[in-house]
């Protein structure tokens, strides 16, 4: 039996022993996977970072009075500059009066909402009839509006030719009426003085006044502007 002799040359391996390079691509394999872990634990946070807040499951008039139906919580991710009523405040606003119309599916906000009637003391709420198409644009609920009333082509020759005029706030949008001549119903806050004037107009006028501070646009608010060409 001869035994080979070793080849002094030959060079044992053992194990698995990855050159340089391959070292580096393994470890900047491992920083990526680590950077995607990282952004995608940072990705689900803010997404989850959501607070419940009040939303509208119904269209709620100008007007209306607050009802728990009408209302529902629902979870946002909104930024904190983002005004909302929070959702553990919903209860608060059952009997409120909403200020503006809430639209179906939108957030309330605490400037939508108001603790009173809309109608304040000494004031009344009358519906005219428009022509489709004569009212300005831009008219929209809570903006001032001027009621111009024609004189009556009947008048005697000593009336005044002078037009009526009546100051009064948007309440309500205009809806379509029953009848066939595409009229509008619109329902306009007065002063209760001015309430049977307008009501008693066939023809009513009208004109979208120049947006003044809430506390201004009481109707009721100055007597002596209520109404003139009496």
């Amino acid at each position: 039996m001869t035994t080979r002799p070793s080849d002094p040359t030959s060079v044992t391996r053992h194990g698995f022993a990855p050159a340089s390079r391959r070292r580096n691509r393994i470890a900047a394999g491992v920083a990526l996977a680590a950077i995607a872990v990282g952004a995608n634990i940072l990705v689900y946070s803010s997404v989850n970072n959501s607070e419940p807040a009040v939303q509208a499951v119904v269209d709620v008039p100008a007007g209306a009075q607050i009802t728990s139906d009408m209302l529902r919580t629902v979870d946002v991710d909104a930024p904190s500059s983002v005004n909302l009523v929070p959702g553990d405040q919903l209860d608060s606003l059952v009997g409120a009066y909403a200020k503006v119309r809430l639209v179906s599916g939108s957030l309330v906000t605490p400037q939508s909402v108001q603790a009173t009637s809309l109608v304040g003391p000494g004031n009344s709420v009358v519906a005219i009839q428009v022509d489709e198409g004569a009212l300005p644009v831009g008219l929209r609920e809570r903006v001032p509006v001027q009621l111009v009333i024609p004189q009556a082509a009947g008048a005697t020759a000593a009336a005044t030719t002078d037009p009526t005029v009546i100051d009064g706030v948007v309440v309500a949008l205009p809806i379509a009426t029953a009848s066939a001549l595409g009229r509008q119903s619109l329902s306009v806050e007065v002063a209760a003085g001015s309430a049977p004037i307008v009501a008693g107009a066939d023809d009513v006028r009208v004109v979208l006044a120049e947006p003044v501070a809430e506390s201004s646009a009481d109707p009721a608010a100055d007597p002596a502007t209520g109404a003139s060409g009496d």
